[in-house]
Order: structure tokens, then sequence, then C-alpha cells
């Protein structure tokens, strides 16, 4: 092929009447090493290409083996996690919250307080019995039996003939919305009345009683009380 270019550039060069035999030689050298470096350049190139390639080819795998063995220790940790989380929750279901336990052990507490309270007032030992109501109410103003010592901090009072005190005490038990001592209180305000001589405040304590609380165990006994007052 070299043989025809050469031929080929002689006789072109060769019509054109411009150029010498050495001429033509020297041209086609230049064209033979510029074609020779075209080549080295593209064969360079192939080679990078091929090179890169091969290259791309080898991180790939490593990539793929990478994470194959990421998959498999994932996989190993979420077993690892999902037996560890059935234990934990084997373990939840036996043992009661911190909260859970605080609360029994408050009510427990609050409840012994009550008891105890109500031991003393039972026994008549009045300012014992009022001191432990106290205590209960301060430490637990809005627990279940929060209204139940209200009411019994009047009946100390009461039973040691402080009717205007038992009269404060007994008032404070409508504080508890819910309370059902409220029908309790409300006899016992009557029955402080009377005893501090304010027959009308005593007679319009008891119709509070039968209009407010009809349903009252006590409604008998305060129509009789009214009778015996001339209400």
């Amino acid at each position: 092929m070299v043989n025809r270019v050469k031929s080929a550039l002689v006789l072109v060069l060769g019509l054109g009447g411009c150029a010498t035999s050495a001429q033509v030689d020297q041209r086609i050298e230049e064209w033979e090493t510029a074609q020779r470096e075209e080549v080295d350049a593209l064969k360079r190139a192939v080679e990078a290409s091929y090179d890169r390639e091969r290259s791309l080819s080898d991180r790939l795998r490593q990539a793929e083996e990478d994470n194959s063995e990421l998959r498999q220790e994932l996989n190993t940790l979420k077993s690892q996690s999902r037996n560890l989380r059935t234990q934990f929750d084997s373990l939840q279901a036996d043992v009661p919250a911190p909260t859970e336990v605080r609360v029994r052990s408050g009510k427990t507490d609050v409840l012994n307080i009550y008891q105890g309270a109500l031991d003393q007032y039972r026994n008549r030992r009045y300012v014992q019995a009022l001191a432990e109501f106290d205590r209960l109410l301060q430490k637990a103003p809005f627990s279940e039996w929060s209204d139940n010592a209200q009411y019994w901090k009047g009946e100390c009072y009461y039973g040691t003939s402080k009717y205007r005190q038992a009269l404060t005490e007994f008032a404070k038990v409508f504080a508890f919305r819910k309370t059902e001592k409220a029908d309790d209180a409300q006899l016992k305000i009557a029955r402080c009345h009377l005893a501090l001589g304010e027959r009308d405040r005593a007679l319009k304590a008891l119709r509070k009683l039968l209009d407010e609380y009809p349903d009252s165990e006590y409604v008998p006994t305060a129509r009789k009380e009214m009778k015996y007052l001339g209400g």
C-alpha cells in the first residue's frame, strides 16, 4: 500500500513539475512518519481505553463482592436484632414499667396513711387522726381517698366540738367534683349549725340536702330532723 501511495505521489508531483525526486522522497517519508505516529497514537488510545475498561470491570467486580459481604452481615445483624427484640419483649412483659411501679407504690402509701388515720379517728384520737389526714392531703391532694380524708377532717373537729372548724372542713368536700361524700357533708353541715344554735341555717342545710341529693340514704333522717326543728 505504501508503494502505491508513493507511486501516486511521484506521479502527482512529477506532473506538476514542481518537485525533484529527492523532494518527493522527503515528502513521502514525512507522510509515512505522520501515518506511523497517527497509528501509534490510535494504538495507545485503544490500549488506554482497554486498561480503563479492565480497571472499571475489576472495580465493579470488587464492589459486587463487597456488597455481597455487606448484605450477609446486614442479614446477620437483622436476625440478631429480631432475637434481641423477642427477648426484650418477653422480659418487658414480666417487669412493670418504672412509672407503673411508682404509681402502685404511691397508691399503697396513700392507702396506708388513710387507713391509719381512720383507725386513729375510730379510737377517738382526733388530733392524731387530723395530722394523718392532713399528711395524706399534702402527699396526694387528688388521690381516690383525698375527698374522704377531707370529710373525716370535718368529723375530727366535730368530735372535739369545734363546730366552726368542722363547718369549714365539711364545705371543702364539695371541691372534689366526683366525691361520694357530698350528701354526708351536707348533713353534717346542718348538724354543725344546729350545734351552734343556728336553727334557720340548719333547716336551710337540710332542705338543700333534700333538693340536691334526693336519692341520698340520708333523706329520711333529714326529714325527721326538719320535723323536729319545726321545719
